[in-house]
């Protein structure tokens, strides 16, 4: 049987999971790593702790599984995007990991967006806008505040490109993951020597990019004895992990749309042109796919709002939940709570948001906490303040002239039917789950097999092996959600300008 090994390295866990050629699931491990804030706003992580996870998992694979790791044809890869790996000429790491969650750059976005000649150059070069979560603001604030460490870098690589040369030793990129560092021709497929010029950056510190389907080394046999996987094997160029997702999810058409509740909320809908936003509220990425390109709303930390949670508040329960996943667990306990959560409201934005706001400084807010409020409204306030979100990024990027009749939902969300039900009664929209929950692993495999010409296209792999499971649809608008939402929306407006005088507070400002 031939086999693939897919990697998906997250923003809080890496997982590998073995699959057939007709896209079954045979086996999976997976790890987490923990989010680092040294400061307020800062979020890094430690890249050594992404391939000793790889190892611990691979390893864990073949023993569970020792014949079928024999049976290996190549690697998939997909991985969170913006987050980088500074590294020396002969590659040692010289610092944290910046995550693409790292607000520090929030003075040098201002800078750029407050001077109209600088901003105009940002968007004719790259179809987008400066915002904290861009790889090229965090280099820029290494270059400017350390100095000792900046004179040694002469290579920075996004996440899964990290492990991509671990595995082989080969420094590339592709187009999806070049696209989130603000320094990439999103319509001309190149790196845009205005950008690194502005910057000051040399050209040289950045790989190739190259197309997400192609092979770019081989397995050595150094990387075989860290990991597990048999020296040789072909390692695919991969992409981010919500295009390997949509991927996954069946997207290859213009204005296919998929919605994924990971760390991150993303709403992603395929296009066919790079529509870029003047009103600089939305996002215009590569997709993994030659001639695509997707327009994305996001939302800081959807599903990450119930792992902060549940590490804030249930660390010290019984240990059957506190083992168990967090959205079976807070699925049942909130099975009973009514739609509106007893008129509490949640504002999901523990570090900062993104679409439509583009604020670093906004943070969480509960609000109409009332004698008889419960931990469960919490948990099930948290689920439609994300949904809310959601349907804010849904009706920004439907501004732009796109019309989503249909959303692919994607990530742990799904496996919560009640957040699904109350996702389909703020969104309005007929929301379809897929039949294999790891769209990411499924979508990076796609890729592999059409760069080992396994595939004939990407289309008629997508054809037989994505199939899509329940649809929910909520037709009549919910008027206790609708009421709730302009709220919602109020709640932020009135609130935009506090938050920047707490961030100020804070700051010592």
């Amino acid at each position: 049987m031939e086999l693939f090994l897919g990697i998906d390295l997250g923003t809080t866990g890496l997982k590998t999971t073995l699959v057939d050629v007709s896209g079954e699931i045979i086996s999976s491990e997976s790890i987490e790593y923990p989010i680092l804030s040294p400061q307020e706003g800062y979020a890094e992580q430690d890249p050594e702790l992404w391939w000793s996870g790889l190892g611990q998992c691979c390893k864990s694979l073949y023993k569970r599984k020792p014949h079928l790791m024999s049976n290996l044809i190549g690697v998939g890869i997909c991985g969170q995007m913006h987050t980088q790996v500074y590294l020396s000429g002969v590659g040692d790491i010289l610092r944290p990991s910046i995550t693409w969650m790292d607000q520090r750059s929030s003075s040098i976005a201002s800078r750029i967006n407050q001077n109209p000649e600088i901003r105009s150059l940002v968007f004719q070069e790259t179809k987008n806008f400066a915002t904290t979560t861009y790889t090229a603001l965090h280099m820029k604030w290494v270059q400017e505040n350390q100095p000792e460490i900046w004179s040694q870098v002469q290579h920075i690589l996004i996440a899964k490109d990290f492990l991509k040369y671990r595995l082989t030793g080969e420094m590339v990129t592709d187009y999806s993951d070049a696209a989130g560092t603000l320094l990439f021709d999103v319509e001309k497929y190149r790196w845009s020597e205005n950008m690194f010029d502005y910057f000051g950056f040399p050209l040289t510190l950045l790989p190739d990019a190259q197309p997400s389907h192609e092979i770019v080394g081989k397995v050595t046999r150094t990387a075989s004895e860290q990991t597990g996987i048999p020296e040789g094997t072909p390692v695919v160029n991969g992409c981010a992990d919500h295009t390997a997702a949509s991927l996954g999810a069946g997207v290859v058409r213009s204005g296919q749309v998929t919605a994924i509740i990971g760390t991150a909320g993303v709403i992603s809908v395929c296009s066919g042109q790079p529509l870029s936003d003047i009103k600089n509220r939305t996002l215009c990425w590569n997709y993994c796919l030659g001639d695509r390109w997707v327009i994305l709303g996001i939302t800081q930390t959807a599903g990450e709002s119930l792992n902060w949670f549940k590490n804030a508040f249930d660390q010290a329960t019984d240990s059957d939940e506190d083992s168990g996943d967090i959205f079976e667990v807070y699925n049942r306990s909130v099975s009973n709570v009514p739609d509106g959560s007893n008129g509490l409201i949640f504002l999901p934005y523990l570090i900062g948001e993104r679409t439509p706001y583009w604020d670093p400084n906004a943070r969480g807010v509960f609000f109409g906490i009332g004698i008889s409020t419960a931990k469960t409204h919490f948990i099930k306030a948290i689920m439609e303040g994300v949904s809310f979100a959601l349907r804010h990024n849904v009706e920004t990027v439907e501004d732009l002239g796109i019309r989503i009749d249909e959303i692919r939902f994607l990530g742990g969300g799904s496996k919560s039917l009640v957040w699904l039900h109350t996702l389909a009664k703020i969104l309005k929209k007929p929301i379809k789950t897929l039949s294999v929950s790891d769209a990411g692993s499924l979508g990076s495999i796609i890729l592999c097999g059409k760069a080992l010409g396994v595939y004939p296209s990407v289309e008629k792999a997508v054809e037989t092996m994505v199939m899509t499971d329940k649809e929910i649809h909520y037709e009549a608008p919910q008027p206790i959600y609708e009421e709730q939402y302009q709220l919602f929306l109020e709640l932020y407006a009135n609130l935009q300008h506090t938050f920047k005088k707490a961030a100020q507070w804070r700051n010592g400002n």
